[in-house]
């Protein structure tokens, strides 16, 4: 049984960094399938910024993101800047962020109201800051929201938490409101492949 993400607008987008660890997790489809609502990724991002993740080995190679089969399946669209409003926006937050994914996500997600996906601590407070009604969304939130709705297996989790932190370099900070969900479920369980 799906149940919908408290998310208050119809569509979410992710920006780079949820884009990585969402697809570090190697349960990217599971987690966009749980979800009860649109899910998209601007052009931009998925061209130039969510391009790979680290190997689960821990070599420090490289993987190439692959989003064409979460595309094909309808799990997740690409969206572009359409508007001269979102445009401006862009242009304004990209002078203030120093970075095009964050402030072309940001920017069609406030002309749209859509919720953003970020893990981004400057992004956050930007747009917490500039756009108070923007709801955001962390990684974390997502990959809980796909535990608690399918019953992930308590080591099915671990593991997917851990490839988070291995693949996608992402660990939450202490502060993080899931940080000690996190802690609770981050485990030793061997990595396996995506």
């Amino acid at each position: 049984m799906t149940l919908p993400l408290p998310i208050a607008h119809n569509c979410l987008i992710l920006d780079a960094c949820c884009i990585i660890n969402v697809y570090a997790s190697g349960r990217m489809h599971d987690i966009l399938a749980s979800l009860a609502r649109a899910v998209t990724v601007a052009a931009y991002v998925q061209d130039y910024e969510a391009r790979a993740v680290y190997a689960a080995d821990g070599s420090g190679a490289r993987e190439v993101i692959d989003l064409s089969p979460f595309i094909n399946q309808g799990l997740l669209r690409v969206v572009d800047i359409e508007t001269a409003d979102e445009r401006a926006n862009y242009l304004d937050f990209a002078a203030r962020l120093g970075d095009d994914g964050e402030a072309i996500t940001g920017a069609i997600a406030a002309e749209r109201h859509w919720a953003i996906g970020t893990d981004d601590g400057a992004a956050i407070r930007f747009f917490n800051q500039r756009c108070p009604t923007l709801q955001i969304v962390s990684s974390l939130e997502l990959l809980k929201h796909w535990a608690d709705t399918t019953r992930v297996p308590l080591v099915e989790l671990g593991a997917a938490l851990r490839l988070v932190r291995v693949c996608g370099r992402y660990q939450p900070k202490a502060r993080h409101a899931l940080y000690s969900w996190w802690q609770a479920h981050y485990s030793n369980t061997p990595l396996t492949p995506r």
